[in-house]
């Protein structure tokens, strides 16, 4: 005889590996499916299940009526309508398209998202998910080499200004010192952070650290393509040089 508690608990753990799988929030999946036949509910959950296990960089957002998925911006939107979905695609993934099947949207021309897809059953979803996966590849590869090249160039430039400038690796970034931290180099999604001393900055670029408990290094800078380096490479030189000074100086610009 089968103990009902033990069926009860696998029922909840196929329950919950689902939910895990699926990465659902009910609240906003239900009303997504609300009142939608089960083909269209089905080909949703497929294309969801897949998409996001691309990649956990892939995160979803409901909105009232749609789906979006995004990859630092969006780049996939879905509606499900009664019987199947229709799949709004970003403009650069018709590189992809291979076989010519994406649609221009009527009215969205000249929009980002321009291109749909359309899918009624299950052996349809293929084609467009192999498209997505060869976009993903191409934005985070392209992505990831830009961000490597900047952060190579500017740590290049940095560690150029002297013989005495040394680096090391923190949980923090990489820091250049000169005696004492004068520069930190950290990889965000955008491109390279930079924290500095608190320099001269009669132009305004500077921002200013919301904590700086990595004293005296108070402020900060965006590096977001290469002509960024030439703006903040003469505020690096400035910190170089502020590094010189006598602790007491440093002290003076922590407690400003």
């Amino acid at each position: 005889m089968f103990d009902v508690n033990v069926i009860s608990s696998i029922d909840k753990e196929e329950s919950e590996r689902k939910t895990k799988l699926l990465n659902v929030d009910t609240s906003c999946y239900e009303d997504i499916i609300y009142n939608k036949k089960d083909i269209a509910i089905e080909l949703f959950d497929e294309f969801d299940k897949q998409i996001l296990s691309i990649s956990d960089n892939i995160k979803r957002n409901y909105l009232i009526k749609n789906v979006v998925y995004r990859f630092g911006k969006k780049i996939i939107e879905i509606q499900v309508d009664q019987s199947d979905i229709l799949i709004s695609l970003h403009k650069n993934i018709k590189q992809f398209d291979y076989d010519d099947k994406l649609l221009i949207r009527k009215g969205y021309e000249k929009s980002s998202f321009c291109y749909y897809f359309k899918v009624d059953k299950l052996e349809n979803l293929n084609y467009v998910i192999e498209l997505i996966r060869n976009y993903y590849s191409y934005i985070s590869e392209s992505n990831i080499d830009s961000i490597d090249n900047l952060f190579n160039t500017l740590s290049f430039k940095i560690n150029s200004i002297n013989s005495n400038v040394t680096f090391h690796t923190t949980n923090k970034g990489l820091v250049f010192r000169n005696k004492r931290n004068f520069t930190i180099l950290s990889k965000r999604k955008y491109g390279i952070y930079v924290r500095l001393l608190d320099v001269e900055d009669n132009n305004n670029i500077l921002n200013i650290v919301s904590r700086t408990n990595y004293e005296p290094l108070c402020r900060y800078f965006k590096v977001l393509k290469e002509e960024d380096i030439d703006i903040i490479m003469p505020y690096i030189i400035m910190s170089y040089e502020i590094s010189k000074y006598k602790s007491i100086d440093l002290y003076y610009l922590e407690k400003k």
